[in-house]
């Protein structure tokens, strides 16, 4: 049996295309479990291949995702802590020896934060994002992290509302049930806009106005 040879990610150009292809396939034709569709990778594997003579199986991409992914799980952890010990113009934590044990000891991501920054942030965002975090919250006006594309947030935004849509009927009966009695006479439209009122403010509670 042949010896598998050794790939080498940190080939110029090689990771930032993985990102973006990785991005764009999951944007455009959903995950498959915690990764990438099969015929997704096919095509990452494709434009890897074309861009950079990069030539990678499927169990090696997903290899690589899987650790990106906790090394940006782990970037992020650190990123949030409180001191400010994240550097943005180097990309690089502010930590004493004892901290980085403590937190390599805890993350064995860490390690390989420590001997070499996270590359491509932004886009690693964009991949992972949802999956470490609690969704759009992270995504807000108070933000430090960067924005995912339009696209990207544009596809998550229609699958969120889908499943959000399908609470609208439970919304209306709790709406009516906080408007007391049934309306009295000539002041049904009142009523109904006093309904209406109080679902814009439910949905408008829920992330849906």
């Amino acid at each position: 049996m042949a010896k598998r040879i050794r790939i080498n990610w940190k080939q110029e150009g090689v990771e930032k295309t993985f990102l973006e292809a990785c991005v764009h396939e999951i944007t455009v034709n959903g995950h498959e479990g915690s990764s990438l569709k099969q015929a997704s990778w096919k095509t990452v594997a494709e434009n890897l291949k074309t861009q950079h003579n990069f030539i990678v199986e499927q169990r090696q991409m997903k290899n690589h995702y899987d650790f990106l992914k906790g090394k940006f799980a782990a970037w992020l952890k650190l990123k949030n802590k409180t001191g400010n010990v994240y550097d943005p113009v180097t990309n690089s934590f502010n930590l004493s020896e004892k901290e980085w044990q403590i937190e390599m000891k805890s993350n064995k991501y860490v390690e390989a934060l420590r001997s070499a920054p996270l590359a491509f942030p932004e886009l690693c965002c964009q991949l992972y994002e949802g999956s470490t975090s609690n969704g759009f919250d992270s995504w807000g006006p108070s933000s430090t992290l960067p924005h995912p594309s339009e696209e990207v947030k544009s596809t998550i935004w229609m699958v969120w509302m889908s499943n959000a849509l399908k609470w609208i009927p439970q919304v209306k009966v709790l709406v009516r049930s906080q408007v007391s009695g049934p309306p009295k006479k000539g002041e049904k439209r009142k009523h109904k806009a006093t309904l209406e009122s109080k679902l814009i403010e439910v949905v408008g509670d829920i992330g849906l106005g």
